[in-house]
């Protein structure tokens, strides 16, 4: 017993000795961060030349020590490539560090080249290890380079946390969405839900003057009536996929609209004419209240989706008699603001159906539950069959009456 137990003895002591010699000895194949140069954007195009002009956006490793109350300064670089990782490779041949995307923000694809198809990119990209899954993914209607190099932040010293807290904005606005690469991923590989992506723009749209008759919701990125700005770009709406092509997009209005629809919307204002005061408007901050319902089912072999929405307002454009107003007073405008999303979200749906034919709200994902299988349902062949759909809305407001003023 003795002899085997030196034995385990010698063999245990053998095993630390071998981990601490290889503990203790340098790993030359890791590299230091020194050596790395990290994309915090990245870009898009068709190319001229080739297949696809690839533009990255740089910082500096210091910028993050900057305290001059100046934005810190970037590098941007384009690149001619046949595909992703060829350009990749050929920027590592010319940048005096390599390469890395594990630290990009966003991923900006111009909409000349999202009209004809990013299957194959967002295929590339989500394989890409270094490419993170809550990375942003937005259409430009600009080029991809215009953006980047406009996107100039005000209120950051960082570049990178200026595209981070960019698309907060849908959590008090509700006229974008924070769309990721794995939500859009996820979206093209699935028959009962179409791909959407965020809407941007690299260039302040010169508007001729008809389009100041425009409701002011009924805009899209470019078009904000900002008349002054020291930054270009924006994100405004959300453009439309039907697999891996673009087909349209939605304007602010119809973006909070989907919001809705897809239970990710918390909050947004909407102006009506006032029902109690002549030649008046009156602004009504919206609340989610409880989760929308969708129920599709098939009538007589047509789709048909019965959507029932649940919201909490409160008036904004209130005065001195706002606290006057009886219960049926306020009966009649939840009856208003009722009856105005209601034909708002009718027109919206009938336009992703039999325009774009492009169901991003979710339709599918009710009337999958209907089918028997999934043979069933590749059969039935949805993303053909949405444009056949009719739709009965029903939305419920209730005015906090408490937020009134009172006399």
């Amino acid at each position: 017993m003795k002899k085997i137990r030196k034995i385990l003895v010698r063999g245990i002591a053998g095993i630390i000795i071998v981990l601490l010699i290889f503990s203790l000895s340098g790993c030359y194949s890791v590299q230091s961060i020194d050596d790395l140069t990290y994309v915090i954007a990245l870009g898009i195009d068709k190319g001229k030349n080739n297949t696809l002009a690839l533009t990255v956006q740089f910082t500096f490793p210091t910028s993050s020590e900057s305290a001059s109350g100046e934005a810190a300064p970037t590098i941007v670089n384009t690149v001619e490539c046949a595909s992703i990782n060829s350009g990749i490779t050929l920027l590592n041949s010319y940048t005096s560090k390599e390469i890395n995307l594990s630290h990009c923000k966003i991923i900006v694809f111009s909409e000349e080249l999202a009209v004809s198809g990013i299957g194959e990119e967002i295929f590339t990209l989500s394989n890409q290890v270094e490419i993170r899954p809550d990375s942003n993914i937005i259409i430009s209607k600009s080029t991809a380079k215009e953006y980047i190099e406009n996107s100039k932040p005000e209120l950051e010293n960082l570049v990178a946390k200026y595209y981070e807290l960019n698309l907060f904005s849908q959590e008090y606005a509700g006229f974008t969405e924070n769309i990721s690469i794995s939500n859009f991923f996820n979206k093209l590989n699935t028959t009962s839900i179409e791909p959407t992506a965020i809407l941007g723009n690299g260039n302040k749209l010169n508007l001729p003057s008809s389009n100041n008759s425009k409701d002011e919701l009924d805009i899209v990125a470019g078009e904000l009536p900002i008349t002054e700005y020291k930054r270009e770009s924006e994100n405004l709406g959300i453009a439309v996929f039907k697999d891996d092509k673009m087909v349209g997009e939605l304007t602010a209005i119809e973006t909070m609209l989907h919001l809705i629809l897809t239970n990710n919307f918390e909050s947004g204002i909407i102006t009506l004419n006032h029902p109690l005061k002549e030649n008046s408007t009156i602004d009504i901050a919206l609340y989610s209240h409880k989760k929308t319902n969708i129920d599709a089912k098939l009538i007589n072999g047509s789709p048909f989706a019965t959507i029932e929405v649940f919201l909490n307002s409160r008036l904004l454009s209130v005065d001195k008699n706002s606290g006057d107003f009886d219960s049926d007073e306020i009966k009649e405008l939840e009856s208003l603001i009722n009856s105005y999303l209601e034909n708002a979200i009718l027109n919206y749906l009938y336009k992703t159906s039999k325009e774009f034919e492009s169901d991003i709200d979710g339709i599918g994902q009710s009337l999958l539950t209907k089918f028997k299988n999934s043979k069933e349902w590749n059969n039935y062949n949805w993303p053909q069959n949405y444009k056949n759909t009719f739709f009965k809305v029903h939305v419920n407001t209730n005015i906090k009456s408490s937020f009134l003023l009172s006399s």
